[in-house]
């Protein structure tokens, strides 16, 4: 149940990957004229979400092999210092996790288990990247790329941006009236994992108006050999992004 749940937080930060958007005419424009891949790219990282604080609530269903439970998440980050996760449910802490751009704390209080390792060992231990810079990014909204050499493919104003190398296969599904990022599918080729976000609700953050809309529903998939199949369901509630921000974090 320990690897499930520490699974299940590295896809809540997935799942708020990728939704910018370019300030245009019908966000259309610039893509249109370029049919470039990398230009995309370029937009996307030039109108990156940016906050000091953040602050979401949400509720959250995860379906899996394992494990079937709902509850209600509360998502904190102080920019470049600290990520923190608690989830409840009817009221009561069931989990919660720190992480700082060099460790990690994870706690799950519906079976006693407690973890304390270098950030490093997530990527010893799954083989996935595990920087506390690209969960950031993620957190915040923010595209992050794999691999850079990405073919480009329309239809209408859809936009898909496929990828390969030696170790992933990515897809980016994006919408071209607004530059927001509807899917993501990465797969690691070699350890055969899977994962696939889908993106809904676009709307204006409360006092970001001048951001990227952000997605405040995303469905992830996950499939991996530590897990089997995994579904995770996730709806914000609210956003904030005023500060500082409590993260508490003890043991009992």
């Amino acid at each position: 149940m320990r690897t499930l749940f520490l699974l299940s937080v590295l896809t809540v930060f997935l799942a708020a990957a990728c939704n910018k958007k370019v300030v245009g005419t019908d966000g259309r424009d610039g893509l249109t004229t370029t049919s470039k891949a990398s230009r995309i790219i370029k937009e996307l990282e030039d109108n990156a979400f940016d906050t000091e604080y953040l602050e979401g609530r949400a509720n959250i269903k995860l379906e899996s092999s394992q494990l079937n439970i709902g509850g209600n998440a509360t998502i904190r980050l102080h920019k470049d210092q600290a990520i923190w996760i608690s989830v409840k449910k009817f009221g009561f802490e069931g989990a919660r996790a720190l992480i700082r751009p060099d460790s990690f704390f994870v706690l799950n209080r519906l079976n006693g288990d407690y973890t304390a390792e270098p950030l490093r060992y997530i990527e010893e231990k799954y083989q996935i990247p595990a920087r506390f810079d690209l969960l950031q990014e993620i957190v915040l909204g923010n595209a992050v790329f794999f691999n850079r050499n990405l073919d480009l493919a329309q239809n209408g104003d859809i936009y898909t941006l496929d990828g390969r190398d030696q170790r992933y296969a990515t897809r980016h599904t994006v919408d071209g009236r607004g530059f927001q990022l509807l899917g993501m599918e990465l797969t690691e080729l070699a350890q055969n994992r899977q994962l696939i976000i889908r993106n809904a609700d676009f709307r204006p953050a409360p006092g970001k108006e001048d951001q990227p809309d952000f997605a405040f529903t995303r469905t992830v998939e996950i499939d991996a050999d530590a897990t089997g199949p995994a579904k995770l369901d996730l709806s914000f509630s609210s956003l904030s992004f005023s500060g500082p921000l409590a993260m508490p974090f003890t043991r009992r």
